[in-house]
Protein backbone atom coordinates (compact mmCIF):
# COMPACT_ATOMS: atom_id res chain seq x y z
CA UNK A 1 0.00 0.00 0.00
CA UNK A 2 1.42 3.33 -0.97
CA UNK A 3 1.67 5.92 1.85
CA UNK A 4 1.56 9.52 0.72
CA UNK A 5 4.29 11.74 2.29
CA UNK A 6 3.02 15.00 3.88
CA UNK A 7 3.79 18.09 1.94
CA UNK A 8 6.45 20.44 3.41
CA UNK A 9 5.42 24.04 4.05
CA UNK A 10 8.02 26.22 2.24
CA UNK A 11 7.58 29.16 4.63
CA UNK A 12 8.11 26.99 7.69
CA UNK A 13 11.23 25.49 6.17
CA UNK A 14 12.71 28.89 5.43
CA UNK A 15 12.06 30.09 8.99
CA UNK A 16 13.65 26.98 10.44
CA UNK A 17 16.76 27.45 8.34
CA UNK A 18 16.98 31.11 9.35
CA UNK A 19 16.83 30.16 13.04
CA UNK A 20 19.61 27.64 12.58
CA UNK A 21 21.73 30.16 10.75
CA UNK A 22 21.22 32.75 13.50
CA UNK A 23 22.17 30.28 16.19
CA UNK A 24 25.32 29.32 14.29
CA UNK A 25 26.30 32.95 13.87
CA UNK A 26 25.71 33.66 17.56
CA UNK A 27 27.73 30.65 18.68
CA UNK A 28 30.57 31.56 16.38
CA UNK A 29 30.64 35.10 17.71
CA UNK A 30 30.82 33.86 21.30
CA UNK A 31 33.59 31.44 20.54
CA UNK A 32 35.55 34.09 18.72
CA UNK A 33 35.22 36.78 21.38
CA UNK A 34 35.57 34.64 24.53
CA UNK A 35 39.38 34.09 24.33
CA UNK A 36 39.94 37.70 23.45
CA UNK A 37 38.02 38.85 26.54
CA UNK A 38 39.99 36.45 28.74
CA UNK A 39 43.34 37.66 27.42
CA UNK A 40 42.26 41.24 27.81
CA UNK A 41 41.27 40.70 31.44
CA UNK A 42 44.58 38.99 32.18
CA UNK A 43 46.78 41.56 30.48
CA UNK A 44 44.83 44.64 31.50
CA UNK A 45 46.82 45.30 34.69
CA UNK A 46 50.22 45.18 33.03
CA UNK A 47 49.28 46.88 29.78
CA UNK A 48 46.72 49.45 30.80
CA UNK A 49 47.52 53.06 31.66
CA UNK A 50 47.17 54.64 35.07
CA UNK A 51 43.75 56.04 34.33
CA UNK A 52 42.52 52.62 33.20
CA UNK A 53 43.46 50.91 36.47
CA UNK A 54 41.98 53.51 38.80
CA UNK A 55 39.17 51.08 39.68
CA UNK A 56 41.63 48.48 40.99
CA UNK A 57 42.06 48.14 44.74
CA UNK A 58 45.25 49.49 46.41
CA UNK A 59 46.17 45.94 47.44
CA UNK A 60 46.00 44.71 43.83
CA UNK A 61 47.98 47.71 42.58
CA UNK A 62 50.65 47.06 45.20
CA UNK A 63 50.83 43.39 44.19
CA UNK A 64 51.17 44.28 40.51
CA UNK A 65 53.92 46.81 41.22
CA UNK A 66 56.05 44.56 43.47
CA UNK A 67 58.39 43.45 40.70
CA UNK A 68 60.03 46.64 39.44
CA UNK A 69 61.45 44.86 36.36
CA UNK A 70 58.09 43.80 34.93
CA UNK A 71 55.85 46.42 36.52
CA UNK A 72 53.92 48.68 34.11
CA UNK A 73 54.81 52.34 33.66
CA UNK A 74 52.01 53.60 35.85
CA UNK A 75 53.59 51.82 38.88
CA UNK A 76 56.30 54.48 39.18
CA UNK A 77 53.79 57.20 39.97
CA UNK A 78 51.78 54.83 42.16
CA UNK A 79 54.80 53.80 44.25
CA UNK A 80 55.91 57.41 44.61
CA UNK A 81 52.43 58.45 45.80
CA UNK A 82 51.92 55.50 48.15
CA UNK A 83 55.37 54.91 49.62
CA UNK A 84 57.31 58.08 48.93
CA UNK A 85 56.51 59.91 52.19
CA UNK A 86 56.89 56.89 54.45
CA UNK A 87 60.21 55.90 52.89
CA UNK A 88 61.44 59.47 53.15
CA UNK A 89 60.50 59.59 56.84
CA UNK A 90 62.21 56.25 57.46
CA UNK A 91 65.38 57.41 55.72
CA UNK A 92 65.35 60.68 57.69
CA UNK A 93 64.79 58.85 60.98
CA UNK A 94 67.67 56.50 60.20
CA UNK A 95 69.97 59.39 59.34
CA UNK A 96 68.90 61.30 62.46
CA UNK A 97 69.65 58.21 64.58
CA UNK A 98 73.10 57.92 63.03
CA UNK A 99 73.78 61.60 63.69
CA UNK A 100 72.55 61.30 67.29
CA UNK A 101 74.78 58.28 67.90
CA UNK A 102 77.78 60.04 66.38
CA UNK A 103 77.07 63.13 68.50
CA UNK A 104 76.81 60.99 71.64
CA UNK A 105 80.12 59.27 70.91
CA UNK A 106 81.74 62.62 70.21
CA UNK A 107 80.39 64.02 73.49
CA UNK A 108 81.74 61.03 75.42
CA UNK A 109 85.16 61.38 73.85
CA UNK A 110 85.16 65.11 74.53
CA UNK A 111 84.18 64.50 78.15
CA UNK A 112 87.07 62.06 78.52
CA UNK A 113 89.51 64.56 77.02
CA UNK A 114 88.16 67.35 79.21
CA UNK A 115 88.47 65.13 82.30
CA UNK A 116 92.10 64.36 81.49
CA UNK A 117 92.85 68.04 80.93
CA UNK A 118 91.03 69.02 84.13
CA UNK A 119 92.94 66.41 86.14
CA UNK A 120 96.24 67.65 84.74
CA UNK A 121 95.31 71.23 85.62
CA UNK A 122 94.25 70.14 89.11
CA UNK A 123 97.54 68.36 89.72
CA UNK A 124 99.50 71.33 88.42
CA UNK A 125 97.51 73.72 90.63
CA UNK A 126 97.96 71.39 93.61
CA UNK A 127 101.73 71.51 93.15
CA UNK A 128 101.67 75.30 93.02
CA UNK A 129 99.36 75.52 96.04
CA UNK A 130 101.60 73.19 98.03
CA UNK A 131 104.54 75.50 97.40
CA UNK A 132 102.52 78.60 98.25
CA UNK A 133 100.98 76.95 101.33
CA UNK A 134 104.46 76.12 102.54
CA UNK A 135 105.08 79.87 102.42
CA UNK A 136 101.85 80.52 104.38
CA UNK A 137 99.86 81.93 101.43
CA UNK A 138 96.23 82.20 102.74
CA UNK A 139 94.56 81.63 99.36
CA UNK A 140 96.73 78.63 98.62
CA UNK A 141 96.04 77.16 102.07
CA UNK A 142 92.28 77.54 101.50
CA UNK A 143 92.44 75.90 98.07
CA UNK A 144 94.50 73.06 99.45
CA UNK A 145 92.02 72.49 102.24
CA UNK A 146 89.11 72.53 99.78
CA UNK A 147 90.85 69.99 97.54
CA UNK A 148 91.45 67.68 100.50
CA UNK A 149 87.81 67.98 101.53
CA UNK A 150 86.63 67.03 98.02
CA UNK A 151 88.90 64.02 97.95
CA UNK A 152 87.69 62.95 101.38
CA UNK A 153 84.06 63.33 100.34
CA UNK A 154 84.66 61.33 97.17
CA UNK A 155 86.30 58.50 99.10
CA UNK A 156 83.54 58.54 101.73
CA UNK A 157 80.87 58.17 99.07
CA UNK A 158 82.76 55.32 97.41
CA UNK A 159 83.28 53.49 100.71
CA UNK A 160 79.60 53.89 101.62
CA UNK A 161 78.46 52.48 98.30
CA UNK A 162 80.79 49.52 98.73
CA UNK A 163 79.52 48.90 102.27
CA UNK A 164 75.86 48.93 101.22
CA UNK A 165 76.65 46.34 98.59
CA UNK A 166 77.94 43.87 101.18
CA UNK A 167 75.81 44.45 104.30
CA UNK A 168 72.46 42.89 105.20
CA UNK A 169 70.79 45.95 106.71
CA UNK A 170 67.99 43.90 108.27
CA UNK A 171 70.45 41.72 110.20
CA UNK A 172 73.48 43.85 111.03
CA UNK A 173 76.43 42.50 112.97
CA UNK A 174 78.13 44.44 115.74
CA UNK A 175 81.07 45.28 113.48
CA UNK A 176 78.73 46.51 110.77
CA UNK A 177 76.87 48.71 113.28
CA UNK A 178 80.16 50.24 114.39
CA UNK A 179 81.11 50.86 110.76
CA UNK A 180 77.78 52.59 110.12
CA UNK A 181 78.35 54.76 113.19
CA UNK A 182 81.60 55.92 111.58
CA UNK A 183 79.71 56.84 108.42
CA UNK A 184 76.99 58.57 110.46
CA UNK A 185 79.48 61.07 111.85
CA UNK A 186 79.62 62.72 108.45
CA UNK A 187 76.99 65.32 107.56
CA UNK A 188 77.01 63.91 104.03
CA UNK A 189 75.44 60.55 104.93
CA UNK A 190 72.18 61.04 106.85
CA UNK A 191 71.13 57.64 105.49
CA UNK A 192 73.60 56.08 107.90
CA UNK A 193 71.75 57.70 110.83
CA UNK A 194 68.44 56.47 109.43
CA UNK A 195 69.74 52.89 109.25
CA UNK A 196 70.96 53.10 112.84
CA UNK A 197 67.57 54.43 113.93
CA UNK A 198 65.92 51.41 112.35
CA UNK A 199 68.48 49.01 113.81
CA UNK A 200 68.05 50.30 117.36
CA UNK A 201 64.23 50.36 117.18
CA UNK A 202 63.73 46.78 115.96
CA UNK A 203 64.49 43.45 117.58
CA UNK A 204 66.67 42.22 114.69
CA UNK A 205 70.37 41.79 114.25
CA UNK A 206 73.07 41.67 116.87
CA UNK A 207 72.17 44.86 118.81
CA UNK A 208 69.46 45.14 121.47
CA UNK A 209 66.53 47.53 121.19
CA UNK A 210 67.38 51.02 122.46
CA UNK A 211 64.56 53.48 121.76
CA UNK A 212 66.48 56.48 123.07
CA UNK A 213 69.37 55.79 120.72
CA UNK A 214 66.92 55.01 117.90
CA UNK A 215 65.24 58.40 118.39
CA UNK A 216 68.62 60.13 118.57
CA UNK A 217 69.73 58.62 115.24
CA UNK A 218 66.43 59.38 113.51
CA UNK A 219 66.60 62.94 114.84
CA UNK A 220 70.12 63.40 113.47
CA UNK A 221 68.97 62.09 110.08
CA UNK A 222 66.07 64.57 110.21
CA UNK A 223 68.38 67.47 111.05
CA UNK A 224 70.70 66.52 108.18
CA UNK A 225 67.83 66.68 105.70
CA UNK A 226 65.90 63.38 105.72
CA UNK A 227 62.47 64.79 106.57
CA UNK A 228 60.66 61.53 105.81
CA UNK A 229 61.90 59.98 109.10
CA UNK A 230 59.60 62.25 111.16
CA UNK A 231 56.80 59.63 111.50
CA UNK A 232 59.33 57.16 112.92
CA UNK A 233 60.50 59.77 115.42
CA UNK A 234 56.91 60.46 116.51
CA UNK A 235 56.16 56.73 116.88
CA UNK A 236 59.25 56.10 119.02
CA UNK A 237 58.79 59.29 121.08
CA UNK A 238 55.52 58.01 122.52
CA UNK A 239 57.29 54.93 123.90
CA UNK A 240 60.13 56.80 125.63
CA UNK A 241 59.79 57.58 129.37
CA UNK A 242 59.22 61.23 130.32
CA UNK A 243 62.60 61.76 131.95
CA UNK A 244 64.43 60.44 128.89
CA UNK A 245 62.24 62.65 126.67
CA UNK A 246 63.42 65.64 128.66
CA UNK A 247 67.08 64.65 128.18
CA UNK A 248 66.59 64.27 124.42
CA UNK A 249 64.83 67.62 124.25
CA UNK A 250 67.83 69.29 125.87
CA UNK A 251 70.16 67.44 123.51
CA UNK A 252 68.47 68.74 120.38
CA UNK A 253 67.82 72.32 121.46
Amino acid sequence: MFVQQPKTDPVRLICTNLRLAFLCLTLGFVLMTAPTASVASETLATKATGSEVEHLSPALKTFICIDQNTAPEWCKAYRAAKFGNSIARWIKAREDAKKALAAKKAAIEKAKRDAVIAEEKRKEQAKKDAILAANNDPAAIAREAEARAKEKSKKLSSDWTTFLGTADLANLTINQVMKIREFSESDELPEANEILGFAYSTDKGAIPVNLVEAYRQYAQAFVKGLKHVKPNMDRIWKKIPKEEQAALTDEFK
